[in-house]
Formats: C-alpha cells, sequence, structure tokens
C-alpha cells in the first residue's frame, strides 16, 4: 500500500469542525426502563445493572410532548396541532426515571438494612461496591453525607449510629452517592418539531434537576438524514436526476445536536488524557500504535468520514483520501510521526 507521508501529524480519529481531536468512546444503548422497574416490572433490575459500567448516563427525552409516559408515540393534539394533553411531560419523566435509580439503591440496602445497622459503617460502604465505582468515590460520600448530617442535623458520627437512622436518612445518602456516581446529561430529542420549544425552555430553566446537570436540544431524524446522506454518495449508492425527497435540503445542514450531547457529557466526568510514547526525548509512538490507528474497530469508516468532512471536520490522519482506505505501510521514523 502507499507509505504514510513523512512528518505527517494529526489524530487517530480525526478532528471535528473547530479542529479539536476526536476520542472514541463507548455508547451503551440501554433502553426499556418503564415506571416499576426497580420492582421488576418491564426488565426491572437487570435494566438497572446494566448501567454499573457507565461513567455518564445520557437520557434520551422525547422534548417534543408527543409521546406517553413508556415512550409511545401519540402524535400532537389532533385539534390545535401543539403537544398532545395525553402526553408525557418530559420535567415528570425525569422525575421517575431518577426515582427508579434511587429506589433501586435504596432496595437493595433496606433489604439487607439489619445486618448493616449491626455491622456499621463498613459494611454500608461495601454496600455499595456493586455499582461499578472504586472505594474512595464511596468514602467521599459517606464522609460528605455525615458533614452535611453534623452540620445541619447536630449529629455526631452518623455513620456510628446507623440504628437511628431513618428511611428518610437512607434515602439522601443514595441521592448523594447516584449524583456523584450517575451524573447525567439530556437528549433533548425531537427538537425539530414545534411543540418542543416550550419544553426544551422548560427543562433547561429548571437545570439542575433531578440529577441532570446539562441538557442539549437536538433532533436524531435530522442526524439520521445528514449521515444516510452522505454515506449513500460516499457508497455511489444515490441516484443521479431522482426525485428530491421533502428534507433533502435539510440532509445537508451540518447537525452538531450529538457532539454537543456527548461533550456534555464528558465534561461531567472528564477523562484522563495520556499520550504513550517509548522515547520521551523523540516521542517515538510505541510500538503497535500504528496497527491501532489503522485498523481498530473504533476507527471511522469511509462513509463515516466522509461526514465528518461534509460537518467541516478533518479524517484520520492515517486515512488514505487516494485510496479511500488507512494507510497499510508504517512510516519509516516513528521519531517524526504523531498518530
Amino acid at each position: 500500500g502507499d507509505a504514510v507521508p513523512k512528518g505527517r501529524i494529526g489524530s487517530t480519529h480525526g478532528r471535528d469542525h473547530k479542529g479539536r481531536r476526536l476520542l472514541p468512546v463507548i455508547l451503551k444503548d440501554v433502553a426499556g426502563l418503564v415506571p416499576g422497574a426497580y420492582q421488576g416490572r418491564g426488565r426491572g433490575n437487570k435494566f438497572l445493572n446494566d448501567l454499573t459500567d457507565a461513567h455518564v448516563l445520557i437520557h434520551v427525552l422525547d422534548a417534543s410532548g408527543t409521546a406517553d409516559v413508556e415512550g409511545n408515540d401519540i402524535g400532537t393534539d389532533a385539534e390545535t396541532g401543539m403537544a398532545n394533553p395525553k402526553a408525557s411531560n418530559p420535567l415528570n419523566d425525569m422525575a421517575w426515571i431518577r426515582t427508579e435509580l434511587v429506589e433501586w439503591v435504596f432496595s437493595n440496602l433496606m433489604y439487607k438494612w439489619d445486618s448493616i445497622k449491626r455491622r456499621g459503617r463498613n459494611k454500608l460502604a461495601d454496600m455499595f461496591g456493586g455499582y461499578g465505582q472504586n472505594q474512595a468515590v464511596t468514602a467521599n460520600v459517606l464522609t460528605a453525607v455525615e458533614k452535611f448530617m453534623e452540620s445541619h442535623q447536630d449529629r455526631e458520627r452518623a455513620f456510628d449510629h446507623l440504628d437511628t437512622w431513618t428511611e428518610a436518612d437512607v434515602h439522601r445518602l443514595v441521592s448523594s452517592f447516584l449524583g456523584v456516581r450517575f451524573p447525567m446529561a439530556l437528549a433533548l430529542n425531537k427538537c425539530d418539531l414545534p411543540t418542543s420549544v416550550e419544553n426544551v425552555a422548560n427543562i433547561q430553566e429548571a437545570l439542575p434537576t433531578h440529577g441532570a446537570h446539562v441538557g442539549t436540544p437536538l433532533s436524531a431524524r435530522s442526524e439520521m438524514n445528514f449521515i444516510r446522506y452522505h454515506i449513500e454518495e460516499s457508497l455511489g449508492t444515490s441516484v443521479p436526476g431522482k426525485a428530491k425527497r421533502k428534507d433533502e435540503t435539510s440532509e445537508r445542514k451540518v447537525p452538531e445536536g450529538v457532539w454537543a450531547c456527548l461533550q456534555s457529557a464528558l465534561t461531567l466526568r472528564e477523562p484522563v488524557l495520556v499520550f504513550p510514547v517509548a522515547d520521551l526525548t523523540t516521542f517515538a509512538s510505541l510500538p503497535g500504535l500504528f496497527k491501532y490507528a489503522t485498523s481498530d474497530p473504533s476507527l471511522p469508516s469511509g462513509g463515516m468520514i466522509r461526514c465528518l468532512e461534509a460537518a467541516g471536520g478533518e479524517a484520520p490522519s492515517l486515512w488514505n483520501q487516494n485510496a479511500s482506505s488507512y494507510f497499510t505501510t508504517p512510516p519509516e521514523s516513528k521519531s517524526e510521526e504523531e498518530f
């Protein structure tokens, strides 16, 4: 294959329209939460347990007011064309989902509360060990709650007197823990519909609330239309001279909602960024980095690179535009390359 141009510096996954390096993240779709999940309704605790390997939660919220509490599309009001009065209020959706999370952890604690009371603080801390965080996080939460109880309720060393705790005390602890363990960003979907305007304004005015800190308006339909259009172009599957779809002009506009939402989520739990090198003087790449930068499954495909460039971004540094594939030959001098 073609050799990589010497001295080419860039990013393994490309850059956005502002020149910022793109980083791969793992998105886990956990769908199917319904009211009463913590009691076993729907997928029950299986849904909730699926959250434990997440660092941040992104709640995709229907901001249009056209769906019921279980996500079923019920459309707009037939007479007014505005939000359906039978639709779920997005703020209420946020509240019951937060309740499900709190009751999930709360019920797990209360199930063993007699044992926790007997064994004290260490047992209580151990009970938070199954939610995917390290011991330091739990210790910090317990310390913060204990200080709050001392300063606001005049209860010194409250964790040494668990036999005096009420359910309200346990709820406070659980809510504090979830706020640290699962910070939440909102994806305010269907913002291309007129009925979303008021809901989005109400949600953003209410933030932070119900465990959510930031909310980003977006339209999944617009995002997918944009992607579909440019992937079809890259594959040559679009038909010349075909009749234009009603929304084809919108397919050429650059939607930035998903990017902005992901960026807002990362600010809630900022990653530790590292640049591993083999030599601290030359900054030569580690062995195997070329393979990662040209064949890792997280790398954008040709179609996605076309979308990236159409959005004003840049292709990954090891993408060969002429061959429409990643370079196959490593650079001759690794000391001058940064992947």
